[in-house]
């Protein structure tokens, strides 16, 4: 077999396999550019392997008439592609009316005009081809919409190119000359392949990341709901307080002295627990950037076990160890953020023992992170609250907002870290606060 016609199979082979590859990514990617795509690789296909049939039957190294019509289809089919990704095209019928005649016509010019119409179609398919690749160039100067724009568009006008000039070069069939024409356009075919599954799975990609920013929107709107919610809730005990200590106020003389003043201190109580409530959840709504610098986090600890000693009214009688391993280097944190997160957690755990018992606050190294372990020797929390724990409103105490936790995981994970809670029922609760060394 003649080496041109085993190079005309070989890549005809290699086409179709092409194809089956744009059938594929077709299959779950389906973009109006990339489908004009597919045909036209069908159609480059379809023109290989006609011309193997125009060798094989009709015995003539001059392609057929229906060969011509699938290449002219193909260059066709990319400069719609072109336009579609450019402007959004799209193919209606009298579009492709007049194509199918140019096709037509130009077919016929190329197989029935001599040599000279033929030369002058494929000059205008490699005019197409150039257009094309200026329309798959960005839009806009030094921005690339995908990867693969620029890689495509310049494969494509260097393949008009290739097949203009080829146009004024005699060249034998079979010769080395050949070979290399032949080898040059297979190259361009196959880069052209590669560049357009780069620019499909781009754009897959970044609809990804557009679809999860939409679904992290939404999210995000969801759990405003529920803060909403559980603020309506949660405001409505303490309103309604507040409105039955006013209506038993204006009663002159309904009541004592002391129900008076009892009624005011209730008052006062509620209010500022309205206050704690909305301030709880001004700071979860707005949360402040953390603003890290170096520091110790042995000097925060400290800080916190004496706040806690020297508050009899909530520990009258806890038992406040540190414990601090030396090795433990300085790293980059927000001061008053971690001051903050580690009272809450721990005023958490003198809540939970009722003022008396021991609390433990210890800080190691835990492989790349600093680890800032709270523990108490409370009743613990039951396997179905510990799920809960972090969710906003959620409390297991009388007077709490359920927020302290929610704004601590916050401020944890600003950091680039996490929190870890070990607690079950009769043994305490060590809640863990890991930091990450990484600004260290």
């Amino acid at each position: 077999m003649p080496a041109p016609l085993v190079l005309t199979f070989v890549s005809t082979v290699a086409f179709a396999i092409q194809l089956l590859i744009f059938a594929y990514l077709y299959s779950s990617h389906r973009v109006r550019f990339f489908q004009y795509l597919l045909v036209s690789w069908g159609a480059y296909t379809l023109s290989k392997g006609l011309k193997v049939i125009d060798v094989f039957l009709l015995n003539t190294d001059h392609p057929s008439f229906a060969t011509e019509v699938a290449t002219v289809a193909a260059v066709a089919f990319t400069l719609a592609a072109a336009f579609a990704h450019r402007w959004d095209y799209r193919l209606r019928g009298r579009d492709v009316l007049l194509g199918t005649g140019a096709a037509v016509l130009m077919g016929l010019a190329s197989t029935n005009g001599g040599d000279a119409s033929g030369h002058a179609v494929d000059v205008a398919l490699g005019l197409v081809q150039m257009a094309a690749g200026v329309l798959f160039w960005p839009s806009r100067v030094g921005v690339t919409r995908c990867r693969g724009e620029r890689l495509l568009a310049g494969l494509l006008t260097l393949w008009g190119v290739h097949r203009i000039v080829t146009q004024f070069m005699t060249i034998a069939t079979g010769s080395t000359s050949y070979l290399a024409v032949h080898a040059v356009f297979i190259t361009l075919y196959f880069l052209s392949t590669f560049a357009v599954i780069i620019m499909v799975l781009e754009r897959a990609r970044s609809e990804s990341e557009r679809l999860h920013d939409r679904l992290r929107e939404a999210e995000r709107l969801a759990t405003a709901g529920e803060l909403a919610a559980g603020m309506a809730h949660e405001i409505r005990n303490p309103l309604a307080a507040i409105v039955n200590a006013t209506a038993l106020l204006t009663d002159e003389t309904g009541l004592t002295a002391e129900e008076r003043s009892s009624t005011l201190a209730a008052l006062r109580t509620e209010a500022r627990r309205l206050n704690r409530i909305l301030s709880d959840f001004l700071q979860l709504a707005r949360p402040q950037q953390a603003r890290r610098a170096p520091g110790d986090i042995r000097e925060v600890v400290q800080h916190v076990s004496a706040l806690i000693r020297d508050d009899r009214s909530r520990a009258p009688r806890v038992d406040v160890r540190v414990a601090v391993d030396p090795t433990v280097p300085r790293f980059a944190f927000d001061r008053d953020q971690v001051t903050q997160v580690l009272w809450n957690v721990a005023l958490n755990g003198v809540e939970a023992m009722n003022g008396r018992g021991r609390l433990s606050l210890e800080v190691a190294r835990k492989n790349d992170d600093v680890a800032l372990a709270v523990s108490d020797t409370g009743p613990g929390i039951p396997s179905e609250r510990l799920a809960r724990v972090f969710e906003p409103f959620y409390t297991g105490k009388p007077n709490g907002s359920g927020l302290g936790l929610t704004i601590a995981e916050r401020i944890v994970a600003a950091h680039g870290g996490r929190i870890e809670i070990d607690s079950a029922p009769g043994r305490g609760t060590r809640v863990t606060l890991l930091f990450p060394l990484e600004a260290a």
